[in-house]
């Protein structure tokens, strides 16, 4: 026992020195347990017996990686998908998934040589990691306390559970998620050039970028008061009047390649704002479908107590108001996967309770249920997936 107690600390002790390479190794780590039986074909996991879909072109075939790669392929070009893909999606739907993402896989396929599908899932790992490490510096910087930060870094690689499933198959948010981090932590550091880069390069990945802009301009208007001098505050604060360019580069971008500045607007039923709010609990929408949406419920009320701590810790500080931002969006979707929405606020929901998340009473039943955790994870990508018979346009 004594070793075991001993050995626990040495790994501790580096571990706290090493804090990124920790991370790093975590992060590989959490994946390789993830793809375990995907990449090994087991006939079955932990009780779960899903056969041929314990293979890694499942992971490969998870929504919405397919259509990002699509994009990658055509650039979309409506003759080319028409042409080249068996999809039943129009040509004029892909608009609503924007150019960064695949524009980094299309990149990583060329500079390794690799198919665009594996190409998709070597830059969710490169970017979960990158968002990890921002989420870590980020935590150091408001929590100043090396162990802490560490500690809810370590849990953000793994928690929310939805989160373990996105960063290991194709999708935008890890990448996402890296650069609206990025942002804050620039705009937490006065240094609000790179905070205004990063939130341009936010809003080309994912349309939800709008929302951080704003809350960086709401933020920068809010230290007006601070300044006393309208042209001392705009000296300073004017590289955030420049963070809408990100959609405005996007959408000039579908101008120059599809002749319509407003192409996005025209993706059919893609934009899920409704009125009333709560219409994730209308089993009539079309993206809801099922009467099963307890889980949302709980989601909503956890998110809006972490809020409130954020708010007493925070109050008006970019660190309460982009997630709060954000959160009251969420009340206004109509979509069943709440919980993946919802990611990008999640580190910050993370900072407004890491008292709690980093302390035994958590940590403990929390490493308990961690194989529940992985077998709804592995369950959720073994069935979320798009119907590819031939890979062979996605090559």
């Amino acid at each position: 026992m004594a070793k075991i107690k001993r050995a626990f600390l040495k790994l501790k002790k580096t571990a706290l020195r090493y804090p990124i390479q920790t991370l790093i190794l975590v992060s590989i780590f959490s994946s390789f347990l993830f793809y375990l039986p995907f990449i090994c074909h087991l006939s079955s996991f932990w009780g779960l017996k899903y056969g041929s879909l314990f293979n890694f072109a499942t992971i490969l075939k998870n929504y919405d990686g397919p259509n990002y790669m699509i994009i990658a392929k055509t650039w979309y070009c409506p003759e080319k998908i028409k042409n080249n893909f068996a999809v039943d999606l129009p040509a004029a739907y892909f608009p609503a998934h924007f150019p960064a993402y695949p524009a980094l896989i299309w990149l990583t396929a060329k500079l390794t040589g690799i198919d665009i599908p594996r190409a998709a899932i070597i830059v969710n790992l490169l970017t979960s990691a990158t968002a990890i490490i921002a989420f870590y510096q980020l935590s150091l910087l408001i929590i100043k306390n090396k162990k802490r930060a560490l500690l809810l870094s370590l849990l953000f690689t793994v928690f929310p559970a939805r989160w373990l499933v996105v960063r290991n198959v194709s999708s935008p948010e890890p990448l996402f998620i890296t650069l609206i981090l990025a942002a804050i932590y620039f705009f937490k550091k006065e240094k609000y050039g790179k905070a205004a880069i990063f939130t341009i390069l936010s809003e080309t990945v994912k349309s939800p970028g709008v929302l951080l802009a704003g809350a960086l301009g709401l933020s920068a208007l809010l230290k007006i008061k601070e300044e006393k001098n309208i042209k001392k505050w705009l000296k300073k604060f004017w590289p955030v009047l420049l963070t809408p360019l990100g959609l405005i580069v996007v959408f000039t971008f579908y101008f120059l390649l599809l002749g319509d500045f407003f192409a996005y607007f025209k993706t059919g039923n893609n934009i899920h704002l409704t009125l009333p709010p709560f219409q994730a609990f209308n089993a009539n929408e079309e993206w809801v479908k099922t009467i099963w949406l307890e889980d949302v419920y709980f989601i909503y009320l956890g998110g809006l107590i972490l809020l409130f701590n954020l708010y007493q810790k925070y109050r008006h500080d970019l660190l309460f108001i982009f997630p709060a931002v954000f959160y009251l969006s969420l009340c206004f979707v109509a979509h069943r996967d709440i919980s993946r929405y919802l990611l990008p606020a999640v580190p910050f929901l993370l900072l407004g309770g890491e008292r709690f998340f980093t302390h035994k009473k958590f940590l403990l039943p929390f490493l308990l249920l961690l194989p529940a955790l992985y077998l709804y994870a592995i369950t959720f990508a073994s069935f979320n997936t798009a119907f590819l018979v031939d890979w062979t346009p996605y090559l």
